[in-house]
This record gives C-alpha cells, structure tokens and sequence, in this order.
C-alpha cells in the first residue's frame, strides 16, 4: 500500500485512518500561501505554482506506482522549494512514518500544521505518529485541532475515539466520538459492533465499582 493512501479504518484496534491523493491535492492548493492585496478592493485567490502542482503529481504517481526512493526524492524538492505547501510535508511524512522513523515524521507533520494550520489531514497524521510515539496526550491535542478545522472530516472523529477507548480509558468520550464517527463515513453496522462491545465494557466496569462499594 503506497504511503500516500493510508488503509481505512477496518479495525479499530489498529487505530489507522486514510489520506486519500485528492485530499493532499487540496492540502497543496489550499495552503499555497496568501497573496498579496491591492490598496483597495479584495484579495485575489492564490492558486499553488503549477510546477509544484506538477512536480506533486507525478510524486503521488510514483507513491502509487510503489517507486517510494524516486517518490520520496521529489517530495523532498518539494518540501524544499515550497515551504508553504502542506501536501509534500505529509506524504514525506507519512513515508517516513511507514519506515518507523516516527521523530522525523513528526517533525514534517509539525511543519504541515504550521504551514496549514486549518488542514485536517494533516493534523489527524500529526496525532496518529503522535499516538504510535506514545504521546497520548498530544495526540489528542492533534485530533482536536483537526476537528476544529474540518468537524465533517471522518477520520479525525475515528482516530480519537480509537484514542480515548483504547489509550487514555475514557469510555464516554470515545462513544461520543464513535457515534460522530458514524453518523458522518462509517460502513452500516460496522461502527455500532464497537460501540456495542464499548458500552458493554463499561456497564461491567460500573457494576463492579458498585459491588466494590457495597458494604
């Protein structure tokens, strides 16, 4: 599978998420830098240079095409040509995650939010390396963030319920964030399992608090 088009979330207890090529497409255009405004009247829009545009193609053609050594040489001229532009950041990123080299994917995922801070992809990638690091806590910061960019974007609310339910033990938190899960790009039926199972986990625990606490 090529780095760029992480696997869907089919277990939960993998606690992946997928990053399609048509959203790092937008992660470019959409975080290419402002313009400059005129005395008067607005802003134009800014659209990304087309030889980045170019360059980004063929490097996610060569991620898909499994050539990761070619792939990973251009996203690095990318990154360092285009500072501004958030997609190579986290193919680059997401490359080097897949080799465990989790601290120098971070540090391109850091970069990515800095340049594009409203990229929801980018900071659900950022919490995902966070998590596999062991920063839970940090991690959770990431999914947050990406949720406050994009509430709509899925895989953000699937990567902190995964989070909650399976690292930092908040069972509420997780349901909630399941059922949002849900409700916006879950299978029929596939999400409701877990949330079944996490709230039969949870009624156990809260009858043996209970008997605990029976004199």
């Amino acid at each position: 599978m090529s780095p760029n088009s992480t696997e869907r979330p089919g277990a939960r207890r993998r606690g992946l998420q997928r990053v399609l090529p048509a959203a790092l497409a937008i992660l470019l255009c959409a975080c290419s830098g402002g313009a400059v405004r005129p005395p008067a009247g607005p802003a134009p829009v800014a659209g990304p240079d087309p030889q980045a545009v170019t360059g980004f193609a063929e490097a996610l053609a060569l991620l898909e095409a499994g050539e990761d050594t070619q792939a990973e040489s251009r996203l690095r001229a990318l990154v360092d040509n285009y500072p501004d532009y958030a997609g190579p950041m986290v193919n680059l990123a997401l490359i080097r995650a897949r080799r465990d080299e989790l601290d120098p994917a971070a540090a391109l995922l850091e970069r990515a939010v800095r340049a594009c801070g409203q990229c929801a992809p980018a900071w659900t990638e950022l919490g995902l390396v966070q998590r596999r690091q062991g920063r839970f806590v940090q991690a959770e910061q990431s999914y947050l963030a990406a949720i406050a960019a994009d509430d709509g974007y899925a895989n953000a609310h699937f990567n902190l319920a995964v989070l909650y339910d399976l690292y930092l033990q908040r069972p509420e938190l997780a349901l909630a964030e399941y059922g949002r899960y849900r409700d916006l790009d879950a299978t029929p039926g596939e999400v409701d399992k877990w949330i079944t199972d996490l709230q039969r986990r949870t009624r156990a625990v809260e009858r043996s608090a209970r008997l605990e606490d029976t004199p």
